[in-house]
């Protein structure tokens, strides 16, 4: 009768109650287009678009009217000098050619922060996606073996009516039971909070069940790109080489903003001859120019040669955070990989190896039941070991991918 036991192997598949299922792809589809954040990023790239186009815009002309020789008894249209004119800034010297510059490289850096969000996102993604599997993977064994378990309960306490085995037997399997349902009911409610984390990193505020269904084992395993291909992707490297030449291109403008400004003036006045009823009509023309004695823009200038400087050092604080990245995720990639190959996958298999011949022992009563419960619980603690481990090494895998600028 004792080979019902043999159903207590915690090696049989768990049953699924999710109602959607979700796929790594789909998670991270999901997360680009429908966080709000990536949203409002983009919106930064509509606005730098806007300013580049404001950029090329030429100004405006003044039109001024104007009365000269009013005094009173006088009639205004025999006594009265008018003038009509058209004033026109000059953009002849360079500044508007490096506006337009400079609102180009601001549109470029506006796309690089939104593609580093967008990178960000992703990244964030994927760990809460692993972390989430791995819960409910958990969650699966411990109540898949709580309710394998509660069968062997039932069985020893026929076996206890029937006189054939001692009480404290019994008692021992019934407290195992309790405290694998107490387990599952903890990694059931760890399993929700990942999956709430999940959905938060994808912008969901629906808030459904879900069925992971991405596999833990793949058959494929990256190739590392190393850290000079890693630099020439990783999206803040585009990032701070776009805010870099957003401060030249500004620094090139505080030079040219420096250099006078121009204005031409045309116009009409018509003057009143004295003791005539008749006037003349004569046209004006002027140019006007300011005279950069004193205000120079040394202040601007000297403030974006600073910037300029800031974001070199910015650029190369960068790099070096790149490389420093990239060896500390290829390290724990490859270490996760030989745990998980040298020590999690054997340590799996030797305990499923040990509790099916416990199992088959105890069946065929051979073997009490406390050898029985260490081997399920040595079986079950190795399960729960690889599939930590599963986990951590596709989020490590997950972190090497970033460290190349992977999305």
């Amino acid at each position: 009768m004792r080979g019902i036991i043999v159903v207590f192997g915690l090696l049989g598949g768990a049953s699924c109650w999710a109602q959607q299922r979700l796929s790594l792809r789909e998670a991270i589809d999901h997360a680009l287009a429908s966080r709000a954040s990536l949203k409002a990023q983009a919106e930064q790239v509509a606005a730098a678009q806007g300013l580049r186009r404001q950029a090329t815009l030429l100004a405006n002309p003044e039109f001024q009217f104007q009365n000269e020789n009013l005094r009173p008894g006088q009639t205004y249209t025999r006594d009265v000098d008018t003038l009509a004119m058209i004033n026109q800034p000059l953009d002849i010297l360079g500044k508007r050619k490096q506006r337009i510059a400079l609102a180009g490289e601001g549109v470029n850096r506006a796309q690089a922060d939104y593609e580093l969000a967008r990178w960000q996102v992703a990244l964030d993604v994927k760990n809460a996606y692993w972390a989430a599997l791995g819960a409910q993977q958990i969650r699966d064994v411990l109540k898949t073996s709580a309710d394998n378990f509660e069968r062997i309960v039932q069985y020893d306490s026929a076996q206890l009516s029937a006189g054939a085995i001692p009480e404290q037997d019994y008692l021992r399997a019934r407290l195992e039971g309790e405290r694998l349902h107490i387990s599952a009911d903890l990694a059931g409610i760890d399993a929700n909070r990942l999956r709430l984390e999940l959905l938060k990193q994808m912008g969901d505020s629906t808030f459904p069940e879900l069925v992971l269904t991405e596999a833990l084992v793949s058959e494929t395993e990256p190739k590392p790109l190393g850290v000079e291909e890693a630099l020439s992707r990783r999206m803040e490297i585009k990032d701070a080489r776009a805010a870099l030449a957003e401060a030249r291109a500004n620094a090139r403008l505080q030079e040219v903003l420096a250099r006078p400004d121009l204005n031409a003036t045309y116009g009409y006045k018509r003057t009143e001859l004295p003791d005539t009823t008749v006037g003349v009509n004569t046209a004006i023309v002027s140019v006007r120019i300011t005279l950069p004695t004193t205000d120079k823009n040394q202040g601007n200038r000297a403030a974006a040669e600073a910037e300029v400087r800031r974001q070199e050092q910015i650029l190369a604080a960068t790099e070096t955070e790149i490389r420093g990245e990239y060896q500390a995720a290829l390290q724990e990639y490859e270490s996760r990989r030989s745990e998980l190959r040298e020590a999690l996958a054997p340590l799996r298999e030797h305990a499923r190896e040990i509790a099916a011949i416990a199992a088959a022992a105890y069946a065929a009563g051979g073997t009490d039941l406390l050898r029985l419960l260490d081997a399920e619980r040595s079986r079950l603690d190795a399960e729960l070991a690889w599939t930590r481990g599963m986990v951590d090494f596709r989020q490590s895998i997950a972190r090497l991918e970033a460290a190349e600028g992977v999305i």
